[in-house]
């Protein structure tokens, strides 16, 4: 079993259409788990406030 470092160092990179270069950070992996996670609550609030179709 790997042991992971919550402080180890890692690069997340963003690249979307139409930005002229991708946006790169460095975060630890704590700051990118915490990161994810409120990506995800984003995406069921998004998911929730979205009209069903009949």
């Amino acid at each position: 079993m790997m042991d992971i470092d919550p402080a180890e160092i890692v690069a997340v990179e963003l690249d979307c259409a139409g930005w002229p270069a991708p946006y790169v950070r460095s975060v630890t992996r704590r700051q990118l788990g915490e990161l994810l996670l409120q990506l995800d609550d984003m995406a069921d609030d998004t998911e929730a406030a979205q009209p069903t179709c009949p």
